[in-house]
């Protein structure tokens, strides 16, 4: 449990605590880039089907899985933290680093992959990015999508740190240029295809 919540359901209890998460979860898929997640980018992915990986679970991402494999898409979820298995697909999740994803699923091929704020919380530092992106790489077709989502305020751009060049190019995709920003988030999804 982490710090905030233990000391919320200390003070106030457990049904506090829990409202507090709901209404958190609430504000967050409220962000304009998480309603893009779920108006355009999810149903872009839902339609082209194939085996899906979500890198990075909360309980606020629950509602994707589903929404991903409405067309028949198949979805796998990851996280490196074990208290968030709960929050990853019920039937198709490993826990496991991303910057050794491809050590978590030495056995699989995906046809996209989205990863979205990852980068920049927890994996911070260039190197690390790099590692990630490569692992990520060794798990995914080629021609597969990626999509990553990452915040301003956290890292470099990936693109500038010419972290990206070796395996993945930009593309526009669901009707969206290879990067979308917003106004008023420090969010960036970075739309890109497996060289």
């Amino acid at each position: 449990m982490g710090g905030r919540t233990f000391l919320t359901t200390l003070f106030f209890g457990k049904e506090a605590a829990a409202r507090r998460r709901e209404a958190r979860d609430s504000r967050i898929r409220d962000l304009p880039d998480r309603k893009l997640m779920a108006e355009v980018w999810i149903p872009a992915f839902a339609a082209e089907g194939g085996r899906i990986l979500w890198v990075g679970c909360r309980k606020y991402t629950q509602a994707d899985y589903p929404a991903l494999e409405a067309s028949g898409a198949q979805v796998w979820t990851t996280d490196i933290d074990p208290e968030a298995a709960p929050y990853g697909h019920g039937e198709r999740h490993r826990t496991g680093d991303v910057c050794e994803i491809d050590r978590v699923f030495p056995d699989m091929i995906f046809d996209a992959i989205l990863c979205n704020g990852v980068l920049g919380y927890g994996v911070d530092a260039v190197e690390q990015q790099g590692r990630a992106l490569e692992a990520m790489a060794a798990i995914l077709k080629p021609g597969g999508r990626l999509l990553l989502g990452w915040n301003t305020d956290k890292i470099e751009d990936p693109l500038a740190a010419n972290i990206l060049a070796p395996w993945f190019e930009p593309v526009e995709f669901a009707g969206q240029s290879s990067r979308v920003r917003f106004d008023s988030v420090t969010h960036v999804y970075d739309s890109l295809k497996r060289r």
